[in-house]
Order: C-alpha cells, then structure tokens, then sequence
C-alpha cells in the first residue's frame, strides 16, 4: 500500500470523478482537471497499447501540469480495448477505489509488459489492485462482471460510430471540434487546445 500511496505523491494530477446518472462504475467519467474547463479531452485508450501508455507517462504530465493545473483542460479518460486481456483490466480499473484509479492506470502502463507477459495475468492484475485498495474478492468479481464489460464495450462501440474511432490512443477534443489519432509530440496537442482556448469554442 505503501508503494502504492507513495505514487500518488508523485502525480501532479487533479483527480476528480464525476457523478455517474446511475450505479454502472463502468460509465462514470473519470477525469484529472476541472469539470468546468473549457476544453474537453476525451482519451480514447487501451490499456495493453504501448503508444497510450508513452502518451500517459511522457507526455501527459507537462500537459496537465500546463492546462489541466490551471483549469483550461479536462482529459477524460475512456476504455477502447483492443483485446480481452486489456478489457478484463479495464475492468479491474473500473472497480478500484475513485481516489486510487489514476495510479492504478499509472501502475498498469509502467508495468505493461510484465503483467501482460506473466504466466498469470489476472492475478498480476489483481496483485496490483490490491496494492491500490481492492480486495481480491472484488477484483475477482470484477473480472467475472459480464455487465461491467459489456458496459465498457458499449462505451467502445459508441465511440466508433459517433468519432469513426478506429485506433489507440485517439483524442477527440471538445466534441469534435479537433481530433488527434496517435501518441503525438505535446507540441500538437498545444498548438489544439490553445487555438480552441483564443477561439471560445
């Protein structure tokens, strides 16, 4: 827990979550920034896509730190798995404490290959969680929660017939307003949420 704990510390992030319209976690948002932001990114991602997890890890935070810290932006986090394994840890994701979700995303990226990897991926999966503040009781349900995966794979399916989402990591930025498909260099992202930002829209 510890480990854990001491993660969260070195996560400039601001960790909100929005009040779900009914008790399905796999539905609720779960954003760093402010609700109120002008600008809405929604991170289309898989949690076994090497690419999403280098956007994450290396180019998220100069992001957050210079739009989402200041309340200009919100990165909504939304699952697009790409395979079952990836999908099963989705789910795990979906049902960790709302205050440990974002480390847990962090813990998965930094150790893609080893849980992907391992003789046993759901139980790596769920030594995580567990590590995180979910029981292993919970993660095992979790993982067998077919309405849980097949809320997430709704929330997939939309984004392909309302975006053409296609592929990961793909952000689509207030509505469509701009779109970027792939882990790109920050300076594109900049260059979209400040045209966005002078424009009011």
């Amino acid at each position: 827990m510890k480990r854990f704990l001491s993660l969260m510390a070195l996560l400039p992030m601001i960790l909100c979550v929005s009040q779900p319209a009914h008790a399905d976690v796999a539905v609720t948002d779960r954003f760093i920034g402010r609700a109120d932001a002008p600008v809405t990114v929604e991170e289309y991602v898989s949690l076994g896509c090497p690419h999403c997890g280098d956007f994450y890890l290396n180019t998220l935070p100069a992001l957050e730190k210079q739009y989402a810290d200041s309340g200009k932006v919100r990165f909504v986090l939304r699952d697009f798995p790409l395979d079952g394994l990836s999908l099963k840890a989705a789910s795990i994701a979906r049902c960790m404490p709302e205050d440990q979700y974002f480390a847990f995303i962090t813990v998965l990226y930094k150790n893609q290959r080893a849980w992907e990897l391992s003789q046993n991926p759901e139980q790596t999966l769920l030594q995580y969680a567990k590590l995180g503040g979910l029981s292993e009781e919970k993660g095992k349900e979790c993982l067998k929660d077919t309405k849980l995966q097949d809320a997430i794979i709704a929330e997939r399916t939309n984004a392909t017939d309302k975006y053409n989402v296609q592929s990961t990591p793909t952000f689509i930025i207030n509505g469509g307003a701009a779109r970027i498909d792939g882990a790109k260099e920050a300076s594109e992202f900049t260059a979209a949420f400040d045209r966005l930002l002078n424009n009011g829209k």
